[in-house]
């Protein structure tokens, strides 16, 4: 079915693309294929990993790189940035509901939320719905999901200085606000092994 959401996120992230394509295979918890621009580096939902805690282990990417000053709204609705958060490590989400491997994934960042806690960590979901807060605050409360640091980015602007091309996309931010991984695709946050692996990209 054609999201008008969807497609005005990928105009504003990839403005130089207005085609969207509808979901080649059904999402099925693990597997989801919806490309956006099959290609051509256009923005899609994506989740195409074994069902295995292990699986972060095959997206992880390491970074070494500045978090963008790029603003984006808090969840009081005020221009903030990542900066704000500087000293506290941050595991920080891309998400959108209109992405199912997104919404598979909220329950298991909630409950790892609460494990970083523990640690003086954190994780910031941010929503690039157009609609931001109105549409997405709801979504969360709907869910059940509550207690971790809340960010949007309807315009996309962050989503594009960090430079989204699949959701749901994590990055891993150091307490100095460098950027120290990236992992795309949905995982299951709070088992042992994927903690494990994040860990040291957080406390790096």
């Amino acid at each position: 079915m054609h999201d008008p959401d969807k497609t005005r996120f990928l105009q504003t992230v990839h403005p130089t693309i207005i085609q969207s394509h509808r979901p080649s295979v059904q999402w099925s918890r693990r597997r989801f294929a919806l490309s956006m621009a099959a290609g051509i580096g256009g923005i899609f939902a994506s989740s195409v990993m074994p069902s295995s805690a292990y699986a972060v282990l095959d997206t992880l990417k390491p970074l070494a790189m500045p978090s963008p000053k790029t603003g984006f709204l808090g969840a009081d609705g005020q221009d903030t940035r990542l900066a704000d958060w500087r000293g506290t490590p941050l595991l920080v989400n891309f998400w959108a509901t209109w992405c199912p491997p997104c919404i598979h994934e909220l329950p298991s960042l909630m409950r790892l939320d609460q494990r970083l806690r523990q640690q003086n960590m954190a994780v910031l979901l941010i929503s690039v719905d157009r609609a931001g807060i109105d549409k997405a605050q709801p979504f969360l409360e709907k869910l059940g999901i509550a207690g971790t640091e809340l960010g949007f980015d309807p315009r996309g602007d962050l989503a594009k200085a960090v430079g989204i091309k699949a959701l749901p996309t994590s990055f891993c931010i150091n307490a100095d606000g460098i950027m120290t991984a990236q992992i795309v695709g949905d995982v299951e946050w709070d088992q042992p092994a994927v903690i494990e692996t994040i860990l040291p990209y957080l406390s790096a």
